[in-house]
């Protein structure tokens, strides 16, 4: 049963285009072990400047091999420093699909 990862991240509007080229990094590494970018948003109302992505994974130890992935690349060290400045706030929520979901 697939598991779905909602990240929402609030974005200091002067690291913004550098938050969206570190997570293009960061897409391609996850990606790599199987992760799902099913969306990412970028909020038009409300508090701007915040992105929201949907992630599908296979199940709850899906998301310590993508932590791995991303850890083990050699960039990894200037991804975190990126997203470290870049990064105000983050919620991170598991959640599966509602029964009303249909597909």
């Amino acid at each position: 049963m697939a598991v779905y990862l909602h990240t929402t991240l609030e974005i200091r509007p002067s690291e913004f285009a550098r938050f969206c080229e570190t997570m293009e990094d960061i897409v391609s590494i996850v990606e790599g072990v199987g992760w799902k970018l099913t969306g990412g948003y970028v909020q038009r109302t409300g508090r701007l400047h915040t992105v929201i992505d949907l992630w599908e994974l296979e199940d709850f130890n899906h998301f310590d091999r993508g932590m791995q992935a991303i850890g083990a690349d050699p960039r990894s060290e200037g991804l975190r420093a990126a997203l470290a400045e870049a990064v105000i706030s983050e919620t991170v929520v598991f959640a599966s699909k509602a029964p009303y979901m249909r597909g």
